[in-house]
């Protein structure tokens, strides 16, 4: 068996590493105990600002993108590894959503898939794009975003290679950043999720010895 399986293995582990969770122990408190307990960029944003935040959704992102993007594009790969840059991929989103170090407790998957589709096609990354701008202007809730995206990213990948093992390992990741979004759509239903702008404009970066702050759409 060829040694570049153990990209798979390899991209769970980079998925593993949790910007969110790093930064806010580096500041004393661990963020899975703040705010909506996800450690991803929406609740950094909550519980340390928008410059945490911004750090946050621009690592998970590229964490997912560069392993993908250098096995596609950069590093040679027999024929019988056909399958591993996609493959590592969803490593990476499964070790960012289940990371061994926290318990298992990780962040959502949004940002990771995002890097994940930009590293297989850019024209799918750049249509995720379109219907986050295009939800958030009009819902301003980040879950209903995420989930459309969840669902156009495998059958985009199905449409445009006709590969059915891959697209099939996409779905299933995809539906696990779907159910991790499940609270999220019933609290949109019961009307106590808190649109994005709303956020934006009433809480401020939250004192990680203070109060947990209300729950908030996770990445």
């Amino acid at each position: 068996m060829s040694l570049h399986w153990l990209w798979i293995p390899a991209g769970y582990l980079i998925g593993n590493l949790n910007t969110a969770a790093i930064i806010a122990r580096c500041k004393g408190f661990d963020i899975r105990k703040k705010g909506s307990g996800n450690a991803g960029a929406s609740n950094a944003l909550v519980t340390m600002g928008k410059g945490a935040a911004a750090a946050t959704a621009l690592a998970d992102i590229l964490k997912a993108f560069l392993p993908v993007f250098l096995l596609l594009h950069v590093i040679p790969l027999p024929a019988e590894c056909t399958h591993v840059p996609v493959l590592t991929g969803i490593a990476v989103i499964l070790g960012h959503m289940f990371p061994f170090w926290m318990q298992f407790r990780g962040g959502k998957g949004f940002a990771s898939l995002l890097g994940f589709s930009l590293a297989v096609d850019w024209r799918m990354f750049l249509a995720c794009i379109a219907v986050l701008a295009i939800l958030l202007f009009t819902t301003r809730y980040i879950a209903l975003a995420t989930l459309a995206c969840a669902v156009l990213i495998p059958v985009w990948h199905f449409v445009r290679t006709g590969d059915l093992l891959e697209s099939a390992a996409i779905a299933a990741v995809s539906a696990v950043i779907v159910i991790k979004h499940i609270p999220n759509i019933e609290r949109i239903r019961n009307g106590t999720e808190i649109p994005l702008g709303k956020k934006l404009i009433r809480n401020k970066p939250e004192d990680p010895a203070g109060d947990d702050a209300q729950s908030t759409p996770g990445k």
